[in-house]
């Protein structure tokens, strides 16, 4: 076998090792592609997002210092 021959052939098995990455690549992703992630139902089952909680933020608590002002104030 010849160096252009030995060229050609290397170039071959490194198409061949590239296209075989990205078959792998992808049958794993359609292979859990409808899987749910383990984490996120640990998660969800936490305690609920800061925005569901009631607080002072929503102008129902009277100021606990005299200096502070109250949540609604920008409403005057």
């Amino acid at each position: 076998m010849s160096s252009e021959d030995a060229l050609a052939v290397s170039m071959l098995v490194i198409l061949a090792i590239a296209g075989a990455t990205l078959l792998t690549i992808l049958y794993s992703l359609l292979k859990n592609a409808g899987k749910k992630d383990e984490l996120e139902e640990l998660l969800a089952d936490e305690e609920p997002a800061f925005e569901d909680q009631e607080g002072p933020a929503k102008g129902q608590d009277k100021p606990s210092q005299p200096w502070e002002k109250e949540g609604d104030w920008w409403k005057l």
